[in-house]
């Protein structure tokens, strides 16, 4: 089995939205579970400040969870083993702030919500989403619009048992099994099961993958369209995460509908975990 050692520094972009404090709540509750560096990034057109001290609030927050007491000092988040960095990008374009953010903090993972543009809207507010997922060189983990995800807000308490894993032939699902495992072992359950999803005919090697013994391994196969097949095993098996491994957009017919995964993500039924397919080739060591 291949993992990687830790998420180092998790970037979580906001606007300050109901979605995008949902976003906040996972990012904050891996830092704390990996001893991670926030990093948070409001954009915001023609502002040049460095900094800032508005929400969302680190320490209420984690007052709330009960990780620390009413009136605990700031340097006291420290002494969880995160880190706490708050920042402000000017621009129009929200997805380049937050690629270059990205290198800047050097981060490993992106955490953000989508907000259920559609129509019209969707036309006069691009999604940010899908033209991250296939600029970014690190996992982009998606909440969409009006869910609310595997950690509870109000608590900090994860509900991560069910990850569905689209696998085929190219490009190869290791990155998202690695990346769904780094996220389990994170956020811990006394039942947590991964099935793998292969659309199309034929069959897919998937005994590289080697699951903790108390991991249940589900396989499975479906004959109708990728995007399709994907929300629909999704919903119907009500999982908790989504991971997908994307190699952006290949060819004229990607180009003018999407990816696959630019294609998902407009219809988002939970939680998905967009893995670039070079991912961890120069981090992930064998254990």
């Amino acid at each position: 089995m291949t993992t990687q050692p830790s998420f180092r520094t998790i970037l979580v972009p906001t606007d300050f939205s109901d979605d995008a404090m949902v976003a906040f709540a996972h990012a904050l509750r891996l830092a704390v579970a990996m001893g991670a560096e926030l990093d948070i990034l409001h954009v915001e057109e023609g502002n040049t400040k460095s900094d800032w001290h508005w929400g969302p609030h680190v320490r209420d927050t984690l007052v709330r969870w009960g990780y620390l007491q009413p009136g605990t000092a700031p340097e006291e988040v420290g002494k969880l083993g995160i880190r706490i960095r708050k920042s402000v990008a000017g621009g129009v374009d929200t997805a380049q702030a937050i690629v270059d953010e990205v290198s800047r903090s050097h981060a490993d993972l992106v955490v953000m919500a989508t907000h259920g543009r559609t129509g019209i809207r969707a036309w006069l507010q691009p999604s940010v989403t899908a033209p991250l997922a296939a600029r970014s060189s690190v996992p982009v983990l998606v909440i969409p619009h009006g869910h609310r995800g595997f950690v509870a807000a109000d608590t900090g308490g994860p509900s991560l048992t069910r990850v569905l894993i689209p696998v085929d032939a190219r490009p190869h699902p290791a990155p998202a099994f690695d990346a769904a495992a780094l996220l389990a072992l994170a956020l811990p359950s006394p039942e947590f099961t991964i099935a793998t999803l292969h659309v199309g005919p034929g069959s897919v090697e998937t005994d590289w993958i080697e699951p903790l013994p108390h991991w249940t391994l589900l396989h499975w196969t479906a004959q109708d369209g990728v995007v399709d097949s994907i929300v629909e095993a999704a919903r119907t098996w009500d999982a908790d995460l989504v991971v997908c491994v994307t190699e952006g957009r290949r060819g004229l017919l990607d180009s003018l509908r999407g990816s696959t995964v630019e294609r998902l993500l407009k219809d988002l039924p939970g939680p998905t975990l967009i893995v670039p397919h070079e991912w961890g080739t120069d981090q992930v060591g064998t254990t």
